[in-house]
């Protein structure tokens, strides 16, 4: 039985074509094709679903993270931490602004940013902000990370790129005061047509800062901004996906209890059991004993035509650009090649995870 990575087929089902096509006919006619009317209405809808005051739609994910950060006054001569397993475009984005990277390591259980290696790599360098990721859809340790950053003034990003659909400390991502950056790209849980992204904030001053840089700086002679407009026709496919999303973030939660319960005694390590709850489940990892295990298992699996993905091969401090900078990467770089990603869309069935568990006890065994 063939078991795809991704399911664009019955994402985007004949209803939702029907009416996105009505939408995008309607746009055509109004000649409204940026910052339209769907955009108003994407952001009042995502922000209280996020429970935030402010939801603000950019180009791109990657924008997003730099303008969150532009907003905490971070540029030239400063330090962020980024965690050592993550997206290329976390560390891309502090350096695109000025700013340099430093790595802080992951936790080996959730590989999301590790509090106590903060506090070691902050006796050594001098952070001025933090980029804690929601790595896989797993909720990043926020509340440990702040009682860190709080008394030392140091200003957190939330990279919530795979997070929609995550609770931090029961509540959405994007409940607290910190800024919250989310991707749309096509993939993601929450997915537009093409790129789009947005930022939460809970602070009115930084809302308007938001959008004076994504719009050319207009609105503020004294700041330079930049061309990140949401176009109109991605902002009405996200606010017609809202409809389904919730439906859609559960059946992952569902179809990652069935992960756990067919995986729990293999020789393959799994999240743990109170993950499934919190978790927005954009992706399913496992943590395999070798790099070796890992590729082969890859193999095996591709060739009972089950899809896979390697995030990620390597840590960040691996990457050719990025090794020269500083940090801690010890947990990142033993565990980033022993993790594999498995079939992870709402539309699995039971005989689906079956199939998968089956052929990864076959290549086991």
């Amino acid at each position: 039985m063939a078991v795809s990575f991704y399911n664009f087929a019955d994402l985007h089902h004949k209803s939702f074509r029907d009416e996105i096509k009505s939408r995008i006919s309607k746009i055509i006619d109004d000649g409204s094709f940026v910052e339209g009317e769907f955009n108003g209405k994407f952001e009042k809808e995502f922000a209280t679903k996020q429970g935030s005051k402010h939801c603000l739609l950019v180009a791109n994910g990657t924008d997003a993270l730099e303008i969150a950060l532009q907003v905490h006054g971070i540029g030239p001569g400063h330090k962020v931490g980024v965690p050592g397993i993550t997206f290329y475009a976390t560390a891309e984005a502090v350096i695109n602004i000025g700013a340099e990277p430093v790595f802080i390591d992951v936790d080996p259980v959730s590989a999301c940013m590790c509090p106590e290696s903060l506090k070691r790599v902050m006796k050594d360098h001098k952070i001025d902000a933090i980029m804690p990721v929601h790595i896989y859809g797993i909720p990043a340790p926020i509340k440990a990370l702040e009682e860190v950053c709080g008394p030392a003034g140091i200003p957190i990003v939330e990279d919530a790129a795979q997070a929609q659909g995550t609770f931090v400390d029961g509540k959405p991502v994007g409940s607290k005061n910190n800024l919250v950056t989310f991707s749309f790209y096509p993939t993601k849980n929450l997915s537009a047509f093409g790129d789009a992204g947005a930022i939460l904030c809970q602070d009115d001053e930084q809302a308007g800062i938001i959008k004076t840089i994504r719009n050319h700086g207009r609105g503020d002679a004294n700041r330079l901004g930049r061309n990140s407009r949401c176009d109109h026709i991605q902002a009405a496919v996200l606010d017609l996906k809202m409809k389904e999303i919730d439906g859609f973030n559960q059946n992952r939660k569902k179809i990652a209890a069935m992960y756990n319960e067919q995986l729990k005694d293999l020789a393959v390590e799994i999240l743990p059991e109170h993950f499934v709850e919190s978790s927005s489940w954009h992706l399913y990892p496992i943590k395999l004993t070798s790099s070796e295990q890992r590729i082969g298992l890859q193999e095996h699996l591709k060739s009972k035509s089950i899809g896979t993905t390697p995030f990620y091969e390597r840590a960040m401090s691996q990457e050719k650009a990025l090794g020269h900078y500083k940090g801690e990467d010890k947990v990142s770089k033993d565990l980033a090649g022993r993790m594999l990603c498995l079939p992870m869309n709402p539309f699995l069935t039971k005989d689906h995870v079956k199939e998968v568990a089956k052929e990864i006890a076959n290549f086991l065994n």
